[in-house]
This record gives C-alpha cells, structure tokens and sequence, in this order.
C-alpha cells in the first residue's frame, strides 16, 4: 500500500480554503497511492477554541466532511482526516476525531482519548474522551490509529491514568497512524522523536507521523513529518516550517519511504528562532487583515531585528519604519535606523517628538502643579510613539509590531500604551541574549542584508533620559535571563540547562533572585494587555503561563536545585 503524508497550513474556520486544500492533495496522488493522510482537525484547522461552539461551525464543517467523502467516490483514493464530531453520549459536546473514508463511506471513526488541559492546551473545553482502542483492519492490513496526545502519555508523563499506546501493543499492527496539530517550541521536534519512535518499538509496528505547518495566531506548527520502522529506526521526515508530501510504502508489519523524504537533522537554535518567527508572521499577517506592518525605529537590536525578520517575511515593499527622535536620542538611533532601513529598501519616516514632548511637559506641570517624575517623563515619550505608530496604522491599514523582548515583558521594562503598542509581536518569546543570538545568525545567513555592525554593539537603552542604560535599571542580561529561565520555565527545561544555569548563579545572592521573581510577578497586570506574541519557548506568556494579577505570590528558593541529577 503506498500511503502519502499531506503536511498542509490550514487557516482556522476556513473551510472552504482548507477543503480546496485536501481535494487538491486527493487529486494530485489519486493515481499513484492508494491512502492519503492529512492531520489533526485539518478541516477546521488546530485550534479552534470556542468558534467550534458557534451554531454554524459544525453544519459548515460537516458539509466539507461530504465533499471529501463524495470525491473518494470519484477518484480511488482512501483519506484519513481529522474533524470535529457530535458527542452522542454524556460529557462535552464534540470529539476531536479522525475518520477513514474509502469509497464514498466512512469505514472506521476514532475518537481522540487523551485530551491535553496545560500550557497552551484546553481540549477538555469542548471535547469528550473517546474510550475504545484505534484499531483498524483495511485491505489486508491491520492499522493502529492515535491523534496526538495520546501518543504522549507513557514514559515520564504523569498526567494521565491510561495509555493508549498500551490498547496497540501485542496487536500485530502492520503500522500505526498518528495525526497531529503538534505545535512547535524549542527542543519539541527531538521531543517528538524521542517518544515516538520508542511507541514504534514497543509496538513492533511502523509509524507514521503525520503533522501540520503554519501560524495559527500565536501558536507556529512546524510539520516535521515523520516515519518511522518497527524498531524506532527514524527513516526520514518532511522539511519544517513549509507545506511538504511524501510517500511511503507498507507491505505487512515493513515500511519504506520514498524520495520525497529527506534525512531528519537538527535544526541549530538560531535557525529556529528564525524560522519560527518568520513563518508565525508571514502566516498572522497573511490570515488575519492587514496586509502591511509598520515598525517604530528606535536604533536599538529589538527594534531592528523585528524589521529585518519583517522584511524576509513579508518583503521591502510590505514594511514601513518611523523613526521618533527626542532630545534624549543619540546620533546613532537616528543615523542606524537610516542605515539600516537603506539595507533593506524600507521606507524610513522621521517624525520628531520633541515638540509634542515639551508641550506635554508644560501642560502636566500647568494642570497637576508639580514636575512630571522622572518616570512620568520617559513614559510621556514612550506613549507619544505609540500614539504616532497607531495614528500611521489607522491612516495605512498596516499593523504595528511592538518590539518588546522577552526580558524587558517579564520584568515589565515597558511602558503600557508605549512600547507595547501594536497588534503583533514576534520577538516577545526571544529574550534579549537569544535576540543578539538571532541577529548574529541573520547576518550570517542574509550577509547582503545585514543590520548594522553598530547596532549589533551598542549598549542597551531606552534612551528616554541622559545617558541612560538598561543596565541603570535592570542585571546585567546574562544574568538575567537565566533567572528568567529557571523563574518562568524551569520545571520545563532540559535538566542539562538547568544545572547550568543554576551554576552560573551560583554566586548571585538570593535576595537579589528574589527581587528578580518579584519584578516578573508585579508585571503581570502588563503582560495581559501586551499583544500577542509568537511562541518559541517551551512556556511563553499568554495562554501557556496563566497567573492572576490580584494576588500574592510564594517566595520561591532560587538555590533549589531538585530533580537535577
């Protein structure tokens, strides 16, 4: 049986877009493979949230569900897709399900059995387990089916009382097909890798993994497709980060790939970074409004990396920058941001806030009868950009890109209304050492584009009063950032990364941590009304790190050091 593996970028609630998807995939391999496999909820696209429970989701969905199944009568192929389905029995409404249709019927339904309610993931909202085993006989060949979470429950995870890879062991599958709306963070394709190809093992049964790609508001899915032998044996995968096919071939319980698949490798740090912002970007921007983005300059990395990713995204011609200088502002944030925009054939504005900042200083004065602080007066500045940027956007139609980095949202180094103005925020999961990383790695990779060697070297600062440096206000950022890490994600970090983090810390006082924790905790109230951010990290802000902002936090020990042998 020759069976192709469709990893497609599927646009939330766009069904007849997604459909036109599928039915040009069944078309295409109609004559040359006998089962195509498209991904978790493909028709509605992963995740739809609270859209399922509109009143005209699931009539519409359903309706494409007919067109699928009409076109197997057509063209003899058999598909397996993943939907939503109606929930007969007691509990939530729907199930997340996958079906296999061949001939005009659908054959076999699975309901998904593992519903994942933590960090980014609410499944149990909407979605009622289903309860029996994913086991299929077609045409000679006996199949296990799983969709994503419940690949996920065995080894080291806790979460759950079952597992459903346990219901496929001693089966004698011929091969086992999972479908995924896996999302993407740093360090989850060798995650991936490592637990399903011990599933494989431990089912003596061939694999495949079948993923989707492409941005879904803040969540990026990276495909990586994979498959598989009986042993664990990776054979080979899809490429990440764009829309992929492949081809395999399955006689009894043996598989082997085809050319379409290339050998899986490693994707280095920075070149994640890159290709998950980029493509989180180019796929907010191309699904959502706007068309366009406009980015406020200031002459700092921040700043000009979100251009320049902006650019390879989107092109030259689909970015704006306006450059906003104040008595405070160096010759270099405005010289810099010229240089770099002409790098990169951006339209630069330049748009002066020095007289509006001395009237705004004036009226403060004549209103309140006292002299603005001085925090008053760096956030009178910083909001005078942001109102700037939106004026630009309400008259262009283009989207403002805030360029906050993850340190600055997680100590609250930001100014509500100011630099956290805009409607999208790629490097808001990127703290600011990744940030010199990433910029590094694109000039390494675009050498005829580069950002300015001076950016590159400059010493932070908001400049919003003389001579200021963030190092003024804040720790030094490699020292920071790693409290950052152990602080917001450390449960979920790599136990290698833990122990060297904490080494580095080894000599940092606690109350000096302490404060760190407490800065991260007082700015909650600003994250919630930050825009959203593309996710990179294993926990980012948003929906993967929920926390209350009227409240009291624990002290948390910084020495402790448990679970890292």
């Amino acid at each position: 049986m020759r069976i192709v593996t469709a990893q497609l970028n599927y646009k939330i609630g766009d069904f007849a877009g997604n459909f036109a998807k599928i039915a040009a995939q069944i078309e295409h391999y109609a004559a040359t493979a006998d089962m195509i496999v498209f991904s978790e909820l493909c028709l509605s696209g992963y995740y739809p949230r609270d859209l399922i429970l509109q009143s005209g989701f699931l009539p519409a969905q359903n309706a494409i569900l007919e067109k699928i199944t009409a076109l197997t009568l057509q063209f003899p192929i058999s598909v397996v897709v993943g939907f939503v389905e109606k929930n007969t029995g007691k509990g939530q409404p729907y199930h997340n399900s996958l079906t296999l249709i061949h001939r005009g019927k659908r054959l076999f339904t699975y309901h998904k059995r593992l519903l994942p309610v933590y960090n980014i993931f609410n499944e149990a909202r909407h979605f009622a387990p289903g309860n029996q085993p994913g086991i299929c006989s077609f045409q000679g060949l006996k199949f296990g089916f799983l969709i994503c979470e419940d690949g996920w429950a065995g080894m080291d995870n806790y979460l759950y009382a079952g597992d459903p890879v346990d219901d496929l062991m001693a089966k004698s599958l011929d091969a086992i097909i999972c479908i995924n709306g896996s999302p993407s963070n740093l360090g989850k394709q060798h995650e991936r890798l490592h637990r399903f190809t011990a599933i494989a093992k431990r089912c003596q049964a061939p694999l495949i993994f079948s993923n989707q790609v492409g941005g879904n508001d803040d969540i990026v899915f990276d495909g990586a497709s994979f498959v598989c032998d009986k042993e664990g044996k990776l054979l080979g995968s899809l490429k990440a980060f764009t829309e992929d096919t492949g081809t395999i071939v399955l006689n009894k319980n043996h598989i082997e790939i085809t050319s379409d698949y290339q050998a899986y490798h490693e994707i280095p740090e920075a070149e994640f970074f890159y290709e998950q912002i980029l493509l989180g970007l180019k796929d907010y921007v191309r699904k959502s409004i706007f068309n366009k983005v406009v980015i406020g300059l200031s002459g700092g990395i921040d700043s000009a990396l979100t251009l320049a990713v902006a650019v390879k995204a989107l092109g030259a011609n689909n970015v704006s920058a306006i450059t906003m200088p104040s008595r405070y502002s160096s010759k270099g944030s405005i010289t810099d941001s010229e240089a770099l925009c002409k790098t990169l054939q951006v339209k630069l504005y330049t748009r002066s806030i020095e007289e509006e900042f001395t009237l705004a200083l004036t009226q403060f004065k004549q209103v309140f009868g006292e002299t603005p602080s001085a925090l008053t007066e760096q956030n009178i500045q910083a909001r005078l950009r942001g109102r700037i940027l939106m004026e630009y956007s309400n008259q262009t139609g283009a989207l403002v890109l805030s360029t906050g980095n993850k340190s600055e949202l997680s100590v609250g180094y930001t100014t509500l209304y100011g630099d956290m103005t805009g409607g999208f925020n790629i490097i808001g999961d990127l703290y600011k050492t990744e940030v010199y990383k990433l910029a590094h790695y694109f000039n390494q990779r675009f050498p005829e584009t580069p950002i300015p060697q001076a950016i590159l070297d400059k010493v932070p600062s908001a400049e919003l009063a003389p001579n200021q440096k963030d190092s003024d206000t804040l720790p030094e950022y490699a020292i920071l950032d790693p409290i950052l890490k152990l602080y917001i994600e450390g449960d979920l970090l790599p136990k290698h990364e833990r122990r060297e983090y904490h080494a580095l810390l080894k000599d940092i006082c606690s109350a000096y941590i302490h404060k760190v924790h407490q800065l991260v905790d007082a700015a909650e109230f600003k994250r919630r009304q930050s825009p959203p951010i593309v996710r990179v990290q294993r926990r980012a802000f948003g929906f993967g790190r929920q926390f209350p902002i009227a409240a009291t936090y624990p002290k948390i020990d910084p020495t402790e050091k448990t679970d890292l042998t």
